[in-house]
């Protein structure tokens, strides 16, 4: 009988070989891996902050929870595409950023995602991360807008369908940033 060490191969992930799953393949893991409690202490406060400042700035308080929800499924997919690569990052216990420096980095890497390139953060192939981010969003909206189909106009469905999606990218974009500033290792 061989060892599990005898099989070890380069490229090898605890679910196949790194860069074998697909876009749906992904999304599906985030979204599964969001049922848990996916978040680093650090991340769970800038989400806790993020909901509550949500909650009480939309003309809806529901909206602020969508936010929290949409951040985590982004952030899992994230986690997801780290596992996929062979990364295996920890908190980090020293030199952790407040909540002010994560969000500045976190907003700024959002925003960098959203360009040709990505700015360079996504960990994988480029073409099926985004993809496994809109079918997050996907999900995401079908769950939080499908039953308003009929009371909002288009516009307002425009603008809901964004606030979703800048919450999705937000939450890649988290985990991006908690390793850029060193929260992570």
């Amino acid at each position: 009988m061989s060892s599990a060490a005898e099989n070890d191969k380069d490229g090898q992930t605890d679910h196949g070989v790194t860069g074998s799953l697909t876009a749906e393949d992904m999304a599906y893991r985030a979204r599964a891996l969001a049922q848990a409690h996916p978040l680093t202490d650090l991340a769970r406060s800038y989400v806790d902050r993020s909901v509550a400042e949500q909650r009480t700035s939309q003309p809806i308080p529901e909206v602020g929870i969508w936010a929290g929800a949409a951040v985590i499924g982004g952030y899992c997919l994230r986690r997801v595409e780290e596992s996929e690569v062979g990364m295996d990052l920890s908190p980090s216990d020293e030199d952790l950023p407040d909540l002010d420096a994560l969000e500045e980095a976190t907003a700024g890497i959002a925003a960098e995602l959203r360009v040709e390139g990505a700015g360079g953060h996504m960990l994988a192939d480029e073409d099926r991360t985004i993809e496994a981010l809109d079918r997050i969003i996907a999900s995401e909206v079908s769950r939080r807008l499908d039953h308003w189909k009929d009371d909002v106009d288009q516009a307002a469905w425009d603008e809901l369908e964004e606030y979703l999606t800048w919450w999705v990218v937000k939450g890649y974009a988290l985990r991006a940033a908690e390793t850029a500033t060193g929260a992570l290792r």
